[in-house]
């Protein structure tokens, strides 16, 4: 009797291509949930760096705070909070720095571009404009965060308190009559814009007799 063992057939051939190759669909997916992931996760990653910042700060230790005010800028510039607490720390030195005051315009500016719905941002930017005595800019920034916020009556009195300094009365009286639309009581919006009146009234008097 034959006790061959039967053939087992032709033996698979052997795949040497190197394992990254022979494996590249995991890897695909694996490249796909970690880009998912960090979209998803990005924001609120941003955001408890910028905490991390906001609780240095509250602990007075600037530098620590302003170092995870800019890297939360840098994980998503999407998040205004950072820009916001970044841009105030570089205010906070503007009065009697230069350097600083442009340094504030730069980060709130740079920060509006990414976050242009954001109205603190904008309300910030107009600050650091008008301590830099920038007033035409700072007028156009304190609008656009009126605009943003239409009830925010320190938008409206600094844009008028910016277009008054910048020359341009009629602006001035536009916008302190928007504080009055929302707080008929305010005795500055009252106040200025009866000066202005009269002072109105004695230049015409003055054109009339000249």
């Amino acid at each position: 009797m034959n006790t061959t063992p039967p053939s087992a057939g032709p033996s698979a051939p052997v795949d040497e291509r190197p394992y990254i190759i022979r494996t590249y669909d995991r890897w695909i997916i694996l490249l796909i949930v970690l880009v998912v992931g960090w979209l998803i996760f990005r924001p609120l990653i941003a955001y408890t760096v910028y905490y991390r910042g906001l609780s240095f700060e509250r602990l007075f230790r600037l530098t620590d705070a302003e170092y995870y005010y800019r890297k939360s800028t840098r994980v998503d510039p999407k998040i205004p909070q950072g820009w916001q607490g970044w841009g105030e720390l570089e205010y906070s030195r503007a009065p009697g720095d230069r350097i600083a005051r442009q340094a504030a315009i730069t980060i709130f500016h740079t920060g509006l571009s990414d976050n242009p719905r954001y109205a603190p941002l904008a309300f910030d930017l107009g600050r650091a404009y008008f301590l830099d005595r920038q007033y035409k800019s700072a007028r156009e920034a304190f609008v656009q965060s009126a605009q943003l916020n239409p009830t925010d009556i320190f938008s409206w009195d600094f844009a008028a308190w910016s277009s008054l300094r910048a020359g341009d009365t009629q602006l001035a009286r536009k916008y302190w009559h928007e504080v009055l639309k929302i707080d008929p009581g305010n005795a500055t919006a009252a106040r200025q814009l009866a000066r202005l009146v009269q002072q109105g009234r004695t230049q015409s008097l003055s054109t009339w007799k000249s």
